[in-house]
């Protein structure tokens, strides 16, 4: 086979001649690859671009010292050098370059569970690494695994970009991918196995954690069924694993960054979005904006309002190129924002029910006002609606109540005609509402509301924004069996033990709700107060990590 004598030096092969020589070009070369990124996930942490900045180059530094130490990366730079922000972020903690951090990365390390006020920010964090599974598979993992997982699945670059990093040809990118993929599945089980507190009866199934996750579809092991129920460990790593298979590239930089990864993830998504339209401009919409994907998607202005920043910021980009997301605390810069966004891993929790009670639908006839309906083919709109006539068969109730909001305890969430909106809680059948069980996937249900009969829909909303943030319409409709665009799930919030969830709807790549949960049009504390009556309910992202974006379930 021909050796291309010009092809650039792959980053392990950089890293070699930097230990041997005293050159500094390695470095920066080496530095011009991954300066874009670690900035990015710089500026998650720090008050303001120019912190951020410092925080790049006393990342590069330190990783310079500890390669040419003997330590260091070798292949995988970039996940080790956002490791390395992070950890420098936590040291200056301690520090009088403490007001210079985000607001929100000082709360979150701050409000870790299990905290004690001895430890310092570099235990804490290290403390937290050593305790997520994720992260203890990926660096097990050889470290050229590591940076074709990462490149691939968090970056998603080309196969030409990564080969080059990685000094392969682009045709072996796509099997060396396969053989990480699964060498991360077996290092997570690994892992799982070496808890010190694990049974003898976890060691026993951990096997069939990884047969399931592969053959999903088919008749679960019933062994394996009443294990889960018992342990939680296991359905937990039954749930990371499910996730690492089917949702990597969300999955991967949270586990890996523990803090921010998926503002990480979304500002480098949008980046290169940015670099592949080139000079190119978007043409502009009403509210300023500009489209994506043929008008299916959207960018957020990065200015204009009191956070001059937004769930995906367009337009026009830092000069640096950093995607903005909603931010901690607004930089001072005009032109330039810090995404934040705590990670909310999704866990499987056994929560106390009412006895499930199946739901039988009684047949109604269709009033003079539904008969003076258009009918879906009437007006040229698919439908897999059922009528009044002919309601179906849904699932079981396993959850009954209200749902109470955490950052307005007053209020609680009911249907107000086709929309839904927070009033002062009553006690009215209104505001209960079931978890009404969906059968082809467990984790999630529909919230179907106990006056209207009617389900929270979401299938039809397309994403707005409200002060630079990300939102979907919500609405009323009768249930639908399939379940499209009516799905949530409950996960438990991992902050404050105030026993609240984030209500967040089905993960679904390529859908516009995709990452999106229930939550108040107006989270943001800040801005002026709430409506006192029919305050809007839609669905937005985790920004800020709002109380006001999360819900207490109250069982009747």
């Amino acid at each position: 086979m021909p050796v291309d004598n010009d092809a650039p030096l792959s980053d392990a092969e950089l890293t070699a001649v930097l230990r041997e020589l005293a050159s500094d070009a390695p470095m920066e070369e080496l530095y011009r690859r991954h300066r874009s990124a670690v900035l990015s996930y710089a500026r998650t942490c720090c008050r303001d671009p120019h912190t951020a900045e410092d925080l790049v180059s006393e990342a590069f530094a330190r990783t310079l010292q500890a390669v040419r130490s003997g330590g260091g990366p070798e292949a995988a730079w970039r996940p080790y050098l956002l490791t390395v922000v992070r950890r420098i972020a936590a040291e200056w903690m301690g520090t009088a370059r403490r007001t210079e951090l985000s607001a929100d990365f000082e709360r979150w390390l701050s409000n870790l569970p299990d905290t004690s006020q001895s430890e310092s920010g570099e235990e804490r964090i290290l403390r937290l690494e050593d305790n997520s599974l994720v992260l203890r598979a990926f660096r097990s993992l050889p470290e050229r695994w590591q940076a074709v997982l990462w490149h691939t699945a968090v970056e998603d670059e080309p196969a030409s970009k990564v080969a080059a990093l990685l000094g392969v040809g682009a045709s072996g990118v796509g099997s060396l991918a396969s053989r990480a993929r699964e060498g991360l599945r077996e290092a997570y089980l690994a892992a799982h196995l070496e808890r010190t507190s694990i049974s003898e009866e976890c060691r026993r199934y951990s096997s069939l954690l990884g047969a399931a996750v592969r053959r999903t579809g088919r008749r679960p092991n019933q062994d394996l069924e009443r294990h889960l129920a018992q342990c939680a460990r296991c359905r937990h790593a039954l749930v990371e694993l499910t996730d690492l298979n089917e949702r990597l590239g969300s999955t991967l930089p949270a586990g890996v960054l523990l803090w921010g990864g998926s503002a990480y993830a979304a500002a480098r998504m949008t980046e290169a979005g940015a670099s592949a339209a080139g000079a190119a401009t978007a043409p502009s919409t009403p509210d300023g904006g500009a489209f994506l994907d043929g008008g299916t998607g959207w960018w957020v202005r990065a200015t204009g309002s009191p956070l001059r920043s937004g769930a995906v910021a367009g337009g026009a980009l830092t000069a640096i190129g950093i995607a903005v997301l909603i931010l901690p605390v607004p930089f001072d810069d005009d032109k330039g924002s810090s995404p934040s966004q705590a990670e909310s891993k999704p866990t499987l929790t056994l929560v106390e029910h009412p006895p499930p009670v199946t739901l039988t639908p009684t047949p109604s006839q269709p009033t003079p006002s539904d008969q003076a309906k258009p009918s879906a083919q009437a007006s040229g709109t698919p439908s897999t609606e059922t009528t009044d006539t002919q309601q179906p068969r849904l699932g079981t109730v396993t959850w009954s109540g209200t749902l109470r909001n955490t950052g307005i305890t007053t209020q609680c969430v009911e249907p107000a005609g086709t929309t839904v909106v927070q009033n002062l809680c009553n006690g009215s059948k209104d505001q209960v509402w079931q978890s009404v069980s969906f059968k082809d996937n467990k984790d999630y249900s529909r919230l179907r509301n106990a006056a209207t009969g009617e389900c929270i829909d979401y299938r039809v909303g397309t994403q707005k924004v409200y002060d630079n943030a990300a939102h979907i319409q919500i609405t009323m409709g009768p249930c639908r069996t399939d379940g499209d665009g009516q799905l949530f799930r409950f996960d438990p919030w991992w902050g404050e033990s105030d026993g609240s969830y984030l209500v967040r709807a089905e993960l679904e790549d390529g859908k516009p709700w995709d990452e999106m949960q229930l939550g108040m049009l107006d989270w943001w504390e800040g801005n002026d107060p709430p409506p006192e009556t029919d305050a809007p309910v839609v669905l937005t992202y985790n920004y800020y990590n709002a109380p006001r974006l999360r819900y207490r379930r109250e069982g009747v």
